[in-house]
């Protein structure tokens, strides 16, 4: 059976659901940015998910936890409640909790990005905005290290699979990120592990120190301190 109707649907959402605008704002220490909350974004769409017989229901996920950094990643199924057709959607979010709301707040994170890219929503802003001559120097960088990268330091069979998710040999990491990292997590112990996960991801080092930034506000926020 085609999937026709089913992208009509998703195809009207992107219609009424033209642009967000961005309606929290998160304040520590000397920084201050804008962002735009969970419950905006839900409210919004699910006005539009109704109106045109769409349902979105997690059917699978998986989540890991470092330090106090849960991340999840979660598939979605989009229904079309009037013929049954069904696309899959994959998100991930990471939530930082001291106790046991980092997966619950990961999941939040998870759904609302699910939202905002599957029906293309623009918000304002792009936070991971990075200059063309940070990416040329980026890539620059990456091509000097790669020979190095491929036989690391130290390396053997028993831990290469660690390795290779760590940060290329030879690549400083940001000391701003370091910065925000250490405020975070109390410790560097991790970092270079957690900065290879998010290359893999195809994450700059400014989309890093963004989502640090999120999390450290979070964490913040949660402990009373702003």
């Amino acid at each position: 059976m085609s999937k026709a109707e089913l992208y009509k649907k998703i195809h009207n959402v992107m219609q009424e659901v033209e642009y967000l605008q961005k309606d929290d704002k998160v304040e520590f220490n000397n920084t201050k940015y804008k962002a735009i909350s969970e419950e905006k974004v839900t409210m919004t769409v699910r006005d539009s998910l109704i109106k045109n017989g769409l349902v979105i229901i997690p059917v699978e996920q998986s989540h890991r936890r470092e330090g106090n950094l849960s991340t999840v990643d979660v598939k979605y199924k989009i229904v079309d409640i009037d013929t049954g057709e069904y696309e899959i959607a994959t998100s991930s979010g990471t939530g930082a909790d001291t106790q046991d709301k980092g997966v619950g707040k990961a999941m939040t994170y998870s759904y609302k990005y699910l939202l905002l890219r599957t029906f293309a929503i623009p918000t304002g802003d792009d936070p991971d905005k990075i200059s063309s001559a940070e990416l040329d120097d980026q890539q620059r960088k990456r091509k000097e290290n790669s020979k190095q990268a491929e036989n690391p330091k130290g390396a053997t069979t028993g831990n290469k699979k660690q390795e290779d998710r760590k940060a290329p040999t030879g690549e400083s990491i940001p000391t701003s990120l370091k910065k925000l990292y250490q405020d975070y997590a109390g410790d560097l112990n991790n970092l270079e592990s957690w900065v290879g996960k998010q290359k893999e991801k195809n994450r700059t080092y400014a989309q890093m120190e963004e989502f640090m930034k999120k999390l450290l506000a979070e964490k913040q926020a949660k402990e009373g301190e702003i």
